[in-house]
C-alpha cells in the first residue's frame, strides 16, 4: 500500500472518494453505528491529499462579457497577510490569473460578484458575467466534482444565512439584551447554516467549511465575552452531524488542530486572537521557561507578553511558529521598535518552519528602512483642493501623520474626540498635522471632511496598500500614527494617538523641546 500511495497518489484519492460514496450510499443505512467507518474514510481521504504531489497554485479564468475595465480586484487570506490583488481583463474580455495557496485552503473574496470562496491548490476555476448584469449572471465553477459542490454550498449558505449573518452582528450589541439572548440568537442561525451544509451529506469538503462556520460563531461568543460559560452545540443531531468532529467534540473552540490550521483561515484568526487574550491552550512550556519568560518582562512590555504566551500555550510546531511570526510581525506596527526588534532576535534563534522563518527574515529586513532615525520616505500626494503636496515642504517642522479612513470607526472617534483639543494645544508650536485618507475615492473624502470639521492638511492616498505612499510607510491597518521631526527623520513609526494623550504630549514636547 505505501508503494502505491507514493506512485500512485491521485488513484488512491479517486478509488477512496468512489469506495467512501458507495458506503454512504449502500452500507451505512444498514449499519447500527456507522460514524467510525465514515470518519476514518474521510480522514483517509484527507491524508491521500495531502499525499499528492500537487503544484502550490490555483487559477482561475474566465470571461466577462460587455467589458469596459482593465482588471478586476479580488482578496485573499493566506497564512500571514490579507491582500486584494487585480486580475488584467484583456479587449476581449478574457482573463487568466495564477494565485499561490498557502495552506491546504485559501479564502478568496471575488469582489465584482461579492462571492466568498476558498482555493486549493492545482484548483481551475471559471469565472463569468455580465458587467451590465453581475449580480444575474455571476457565475463561478470547477471541472472537479467535488469542488463544484463546495462553490454550489459556499453559495446556498450565502445565499439562505448570508443576510441573517449581517443582521445578527447588528443585533448582538444591543443595549438590555442578556448574554443568554446572545448566545440563543447565536446557536440558532449555526445551527441553521450546519444544518444546509450536510443536509444532502457529508463529503471531504464539508470538513472546511464546517471549521469556518463553527469558528466564524464562536469568534463572535468571544468578542461577546460569552466563552467558556456558553458554548455552541448542535440542536438535533442527525446522522451526518456525527461524521464532523468540529461540531460535535466539547470544548472544540480550544483544540490545538493542525488539519484546522492548514485548512481554515477563520479558525487561525480566533486562535490568534483567543490564546493573546485569554490564554486557553495550557500546556508544558515548550520554548520559553517561567524563569525566562520573567527575565524578559518589564512592567509595560506587551511584544515579549504576546510571543511567550505562544511559546508557552502552543505545541505544534507550525502552529506556534505561525503564531510567534504573526505576533513578532504586528508588534512592530503597535509596540515599541526596540522591543519588538528584541523579541525578534529571540524568536528567529528558535524557529523551526523554514517558511516562518524566511518570511521573518525578509519582513524584518524590510522594516529596518521604518525604524525611529531612518529618513522618513517622501511622498506628494493631492490635497482637498486639487494642490500636490509633498513631505519636504514641512522640513524644518515636526510632522504628525495621521492615516485614517472614512469608513474606520476608531478614526472617526479619534478625530470627533481628541484631535480638536491635540489641535489647539499645539496651535501655535512647530508641528504640522497631516491627515491622509487611505480608504476612499475623492468625492466621499471630500464630504466627510466637511461632515468632520477635520483641520490641518487632507491629503489623499486612495487604494491602502495598493496606493505606493502607504506601501512605503507599511500601512496594514488604520488608525496608524507616525511622527516625523524636523531633520525629517522617523521619531515614532507607531505614535500614540490623540486619544493617548499623557503619552503623545509628551513626546511632541520632547522632539520640540530637542529643536
Amino acid at each position: 500500500m505505501l508503494f502505491c500511495v507514493r506512485r500512485y497518489p491521485i488513484i488512491l484519492v479517486y478509488q477512496l472518494d468512489a469506495i467512501t460514496i458507495a458506503i454512504q450510499t449502500y452500507i451505512i443505512p444498514k449499519m447500527k453505528y456507522p460514524s467510525t467507518l465514515l470518519l476514518i474514510l474521510l480522514s483517509l481521504n484527507l491524508v491521500a491529499q495531502k499525499i499528492t504531489p500537487m503544484a502550490d497554485y490555483a487559477v482561475i479564468k474566465g470571461h466577462i462579457k460587455n467589458n469596459t475595465e482593465n482588471l478586476w480586484d479580488f482578496s485573499q487570506t493566506g497564512l500571514l497577510s490579507y491582500a486584494t490583488l487585480s486580475v488584467p481583463v484583456d479587449k476581449r474580455g478574457d482573463f487568466i490569473k495564477k494565485i499561490k495557496v498557502e495552506g491546504e485552503a485559501m479564502d478568496v473574496f471575488i469582489r465584482p460578484g461579492s462571492r466568498l470562496i476558498f482555493v486549493k491548490k492545482n484548483d481551475t476555476l471559471t469565472i463569468n458575467w455580465d458587467a451590465n448584469d453581475i449580480r444575474n449572471t455571476f457565475s463561478i465553477s470547477s471541472g472537479n466534482r467535488d469542488r463544484n459542490r463546495d462553490l454550489h454550498n459556499l453559495a446556498m449558505l450565502d445565499s439562505t444565512c448570508g443576510e441573517a449573518y449581517g443582521t445578527l452582528q447588528n443585533s448582538l450589541y444591543q443595549k438590555g439584551l442578556t448574554d443568554s439572548a446572545r448566545f440563543s440568537a447565536i446557536n440558532e442561525l449555526y445551527n441553521k447554516e450546519i444544518e444546509t451544509l450536510i443536509k444532502d451529506g457529508v463529503y471531504t469538503g464539508s470538513i472546511k467549511i464546517a471549521i469556518d462556520i463553527y469558528f466564524k460563531y464562536t469568534q463572535q461568543m468571544f468578542r461577546l465575552k460569552l466563552l467558556p460559560r456558553y458554548e455552541l452545540y448542535i440542536e438535533k443531531p442527525s446522522q451526518n452531524s456525527v461524521f464532523i468532529p468540529v461540531i460535535t467534540q466539547k470544548g472544540a473552540y480550544a483544540i490545538e488542530s493542525e488539519e484546522w490550521f492548514r485548512l481554515s483561515s477563520t479558525y487561525r484568526d480566533f486562535i490568534f486572537d483567543y490564546v493573546r487574550f485569554f490564554k486557553p491552550l495550557k500546556s508544558a512550556s515548550v520554548m520559553g521557561s517561567p524563569a525566562e519568560t520573567a527575565k524578559k518582562m518589564l512592567p509595560f512590555s506587551p511584544a515579549w507578553q504576546e510571543y511567550y504566551t505562544g511559546l508557552n500555550s502552543l505545541y505544534i510546531t507550525e502552529v506556534r511558529d505561525w503564531f510567534s511570526t504573526k505576533c513578532i510581525m504586528g508588534s512592530f506596527y503597535y509596540y515599541s521598535f526596540t522591543e519588538s526588534t528584541e523579541v525578534y532576535k529571540d524568536f528567529i534563534t528558535k524557529v523551526k518552519t523554514p517558511y516562518y522563518a524566511d518570511t521573518l527574515k525578509q519582513f524584518y529586513q524590510n522594516i529596518q528602512r521604518l525604524k525611529p532615525g531612518m529618513p522618513a520616505p517622501g511622498f506628494t500626494l493631492k490635497d482637498d483642493n486639487g494642490n500636490m503636496v509633498s513631505l519636504a515642504q514641512f522640513n524644518g517642522k515636526t510632522v504628525y501623520i495621521d492615516f485614517w479612513g472614512v469608513g474606520c470607526g476608531p478614526c472617526i472617534y479619534d478625530i470627533k474626540n481628541s484631535v480638536p483639543a491635540l489641535h489647539e494645544k499645539y496651535k501655535d508650536k512647530n508641528i504640522v498635522f497631516i491627515n491622509i485618507c487611505v480608504d476612499s475615492d475623492e468625492p466621499t473624502w471630500k464630504e466627510s471632511l466637511k461632515n468632520l470639521n477635520l483641520h490641518g492638511i487632507n491629503l489623499i492616498a486612495p487604494g491602502w496598500n495598493k496606493h505606493p505612499m502607504v506601501k512605503s510607510y507599511n500601512v496594514n491597518g488604520i488608525p496608524h500614527y507616525y511622527l516625523i521631526d524636523t531633520n525629517g527623520n522617523i521619531a515614532e513609526n507607531n505614535s500614540p494617538g490623540p486619544t493617548e494623550k499623557e503619552a503623545l504630549y509628551a513626546k511632541l514636547d520632547e522632539i520640540l523641546k530637542a529643536r
